[in-house]
């Protein structure tokens, strides 16, 4: 297989890269999920450095670009196709409101942490198990 940059910045490929991202999931939880992840191991390994961290993730979705240029090369597409079609012919519902919603709260409980870990203050778990509960008590079925 011949690596071709000239087919890797078309704008057939890159259209074909984006709507695989789009099915896939959003870019703002594309966003946070990589926040989410640097930070997490920065709080589990205190030793790495954020900055290599932050060097490092650019590559990794370099390489998942890389990894749709051969999904392309070897046309498989037969799930992708379907997905799609799915995507194109669907609303917004309910449950996606709750997972957007969801995801806001996370970032915010993650927000609120880090910045208590920055300022030296003990992390307030009862204010974040009553913001989860205001969350369950909003999306419980009556």
């Amino acid at each position: 297989m011949r690596l071709s940059f000239k087919n890797i910045f078309s704008s057939k490929f890159l259209g074909q890269q984006l709507s695989r991202l789009r099915m896939g999931q959003s870019y703002y939880s594309l966003f946070i999920a990589s926040i989410n992840a640097v930070m997490l191991v920065k709080i589990a390994y205190p030793m790495i450095e954020v900055e290599i961290m932050l060097i490092i993730v650019p590559f990794l979705l370099l390489g998942t670009v890389f990894v749709g240029y051969f999904l392309d090369r070897h046309n498989i597409n037969s799930q992708d196709s379907l997905k799609s079609n799915e995507m194109a012919h669907r609303f917004l519902n309910t449950g996606d409101y709750k997972n957007q919603e969801f995801q806001l709260l996370q970032t915010k409980i993650l927000l609120d942490a880090l910045n208590s870990l920055k300022e030296g203050k003990n992390i307030e778990f009862a204010n974040i198990e009553e913001k989860y509960n205001n969350y369950v008590k909003k999306w419980k079925p009556p």
